[in-house]
């Protein structure tokens, strides 16, 4: 990029000082990098007083983080594929399954499954106050907030600037293994005394030409440029602040929240260590110049001195204790509040003194606001999953593949062999009406139905056919953050579904309360295919079919659709 200085952005970035940061951290790149100081209990400036001793370091930050971390936890046993209204339940619950076996086994190009880049998500989300995803050809990872610079740090966020910097470190083997890049040999012959070559990932707004590129740091010449194209910014970066600071664009996050609170905390932790070193002397006073100059090395245990005034000891304990222990609970009550991190929520026992009517509060404050940030990170997690996570799945499913059925537990494959089962037997049954134009007898479906059976019993995986995912984006929601299943709700639901199952067993005979009854169970989030019953078997239904065709041509039955019939359009 000829007409942009890149270095230069990336250095006023490092260096811009703003109004809304703090005197001791003025940039954005200066917070980030303070954060990272605090959480390895180090000082950003120097470790020692004037005097030489090494400064303690009384850590306050971390155990909010871990805090904040384990109540917004997600996991991918969190995302929940449920059907759409009128759509098949089954296709939805094999899409979930497979989905969840498929990001187990995919990972980045950090070495990360899906869930271990969630348990990151978690962790950094509080920690940094903002997350950076990025699609890298099929793949999904975060981006380090340290390597981000734009051309405008008083921004909104990042992927509103016109300039959007990467900052990245290539060994020279690493960068022979970027099969499309160009002027590999060159940039490698330029930077290589350095050791490691770092190149910046550029994306701009610009409408027309090019938007993206990819160069070596330290070289304006289009000699060098490695990559060009045009890469639509949407398609590349999400991000998401745990909150927003008004005059910046990097997110605020609990560290930064307590930045205050840490440094008061050092200086009196320092000051409280300064003033041991002096309690832990033991000085004595006397008019008398003749005794020893001191007592612990030059008087033996038990001697008896003759002196001429006495001697008295001088007065060396700490006498603001109370006030120290003070301004500690103070500030230890501003931590809590500030970082929500109340007692409770971390194991520990309430005071004595405090009321349960104030525990119980704080704990839901607290709840209702980590509930907050849970919701705002599901949606960020399920727009990363609709937008990148799924189509790409879908496009390695997209091809007849087979299923192992090793991945589902006894449950999921009993359900799965019987839902097999029905739709093979149901294939057999409009096959022999139409090549021998009568309906089989119950001895003759009785007989398909156990060949089918024992052929199922003995395979080892599931055929799925192609394009069988095609178009479900639009049956299916993605229920992370649980926001839309109440669990009050949901277990009424369950209690009264129990009531009526002991009222009504015959609730599922009847198609139209069956179709009621798995509505009621798909709203509240409970797949309907744990409930479901085994189906009526097809030579009942052929009995009942030749008895009422009895002394009239034969015709084919047309059952009322039923979720569990709706399968039958797609071919497992």
């Amino acid at each position: 990029m000829k007409d942009i200085n890149i270095n230069s952005i990336v250095e006023e970035y490092k260096k811009a000082s703003l109004d809304c940061n703090p005197v001791y951290a003025p940039s954005n790149y200066e917070i980030i990098e303070l954060i990272d100081c605090y959480f390895a209990n180090k000082y950003r400036d120097n470790e020692f007083d004037s005097s030489g001793y090494k400064k303690a370091f009384f850590n306050i930050v971390v155990n909010p983080t871990e805090i904040a971390a384990k109540m917004i936890d997600l996991d991918t046993k969190d995302i929940r594929i449920v059907a759409e209204d009128g759509q098949s339940y089954y296709p939805a619950w094999l899409f979930g399954k497979e989905l969840k076996i498929w990001m187990k086994d995919k990972k980045n190009k950090d070495g990360q499954t899906f869930g271990q880049l969630l348990n990151q998500m978690v962790y950094n989300f509080p920690k940094y106050g903002h997350l950076v995803a990025k699609k890298a050809k099929d793949t999904v990872h975060l981006v380090p907030i340290q390597n981000i610079s734009c051309d405008d740090p008083t921004a909104k966020d990042f992927l509103s600037c016109d300039i959007v910097v990467e900052e990245h470190e290539y060994t020279p083997t690493q960068l022979r293994n970027q099969s499309n890049w160009k002027n590999i040999e060159d940039v490698i012959a330029q930077f290589e005394n350095e050791g490691v070559i770092k190149v910046y990932e550029i994306s701009t707004l610009d409408k027309d030409g090019d938007n993206y590129f990819i160069e070596p740091a330290g070289c304006n010449s289009d000699d060098y440029v490695l990559y060009q194209g045009r890469v639509d910014r949407k398609d590349l970066y999400k991000e998401i602040k745990w909150e927003s600071m008004p005059g910046r664009c990097l997110g605020r996050g609990q560290v930064e929240k307590l930045f205050e609170a840490q440094i008061v905390k050092n200086r009196n932790e320092h000051y409280l260590g300064a003033g041991y070193r002096w309690s832990s002397r033991k000085l004595w006073q006397t008019r008398d110049d003749n005794v020893a100059k001191n007592l612990i090395t030059e008087v033996e245990d038990g001697e008896v001195l003759t002196v001429n005034s006495e001697i008295t000891p001088i007065a060396m304990e700490e006498r603001n204790l109370s006030a120290i222990m003070a301004g500690d609970k103070k500030w230890d009550e501003l931590i809590s509040a500030l970082s929500f991190s109340y007692e409770p929520l971390s194991g520990q026992s309430p005071k004595a003194s405090t009321p349960l009517g104030t525990t119980v509060l704080q704990t839901k404050m607290a709840g209702q606001f980590y509930e907050l940030k849970q919701e705002e990170l599901g949606m960020f997690i399920k727009d990363i999953l609709f937008e990148w996570i799924i189509p790409e799945f879908k496009s390695h499913t997209k091809k007849e593949h087979n299923l192992m059925l090793g991945e589902f537990d006894e449950d999921e494959l009993t359900k799965l062999k019987d839902l097999v089962l029905t739709n093979k037997t149901n294939q057999t049954l409009i096959k022999q009406i139409q090549n021998k134009k009568r309906i089989p007898s119950a001895r003759e479906m009785e007989m398909f139905r156990g060949i089918i059976r024992e052929q199922i019993s003995t395979q080892k995986s599931i055929e799925i056919p192609k394009d069988y995912y095609d178009n479900l984006k639009y049956k299916i929601d993605i229920i992370i953050t649980g926001e839309q299943i109440d669990i009050a709700s949901k277990l009424t639901t369950l209690q009264t579904i129990l009531q009526v199952l002991g009222s009504n067993p015959t609730i599922f005979k009847d198609p139209r309360t069956k179709k009621v009854f798995y509505e009621i169970l798909n709203l509240v989030g409970i797949s309907p295919t744990n409930f479901q019953e085994e189906e009526q078997s097809l030579d009942e239904m052929v009995s009942q079919n030749a008895a009422k065709v009895a002394g009239s041509s034969p015709r084919i039955p047309t059952p009322t659709p039923q979720p569990s019939s709706i399968v039958n359009q797609q071919t497992i």
